[in-house]
């Protein structure tokens, strides 16, 4: 992994079963590596997040602002906003489970090292974030790509 790369923001939708509400999109060029994902809640109502693989565009939403931590490097992910109409295929849950308290401000982080959780280098391959009654939260995503 040679370029640690972070973004994230507040949803502009929550999705459903079938559209993510934020989804780190790779590109055929590198793969990337999700190392870290913090979810805040926004709302006082409790509310439990997935991550879920997935292989193809669907409709995303806007790409998110995204930093590499060496502003040399250039970056292929994109983290992209709330998908639309249109859903990308999924593939499976990957198991975790991210169960945020009924407080504003409440919230996980998890860490998956010391590897990440891979997306290869296929266009359009990503990970997702999906709840069936999500509540608007804040994401901060941090991955490594190389």
């Amino acid at each position: 992994m040679t370029n640690i790369v972070t973004s994230g923001g507040l949803m502009t939708g929550v999705g459903s079963a079938t559209l993510p509400a934020m989804a780190l999109v790779g590109s055929s060029t590198k793969r990337l590596e999700l190392l870290e994902l913090v979810i805040t809640n926004t709302t006082s109502t409790a509310c439990v997040w997935s991550l879920w693989k997935i292989s193809t565009a669907g409709t995303p939403g806007t790409a998110l602002p995204i930093a590499a931590h060496d502003v040399n490097d250039a970056v292929v992910g994109a983290l992209r906003g709330v998908y639309t109409s249109t859903a990308p295929t999924l593939g499976i849950n990957l198991g975790y489970q991210f169960h945020i308290p009924a407080s504003v401000a409440g919230g996980v982080a998890r860490q998956f090292g010391p590897i990440g959780l891979i997306i290869p280098a296929v266009a359009n391959a990503g990970i997702a974030l999906m709840s069936a009654a999500g509540q608007i939260c804040y994401a901060d995503w941090t991955w490594g790509e190389g």
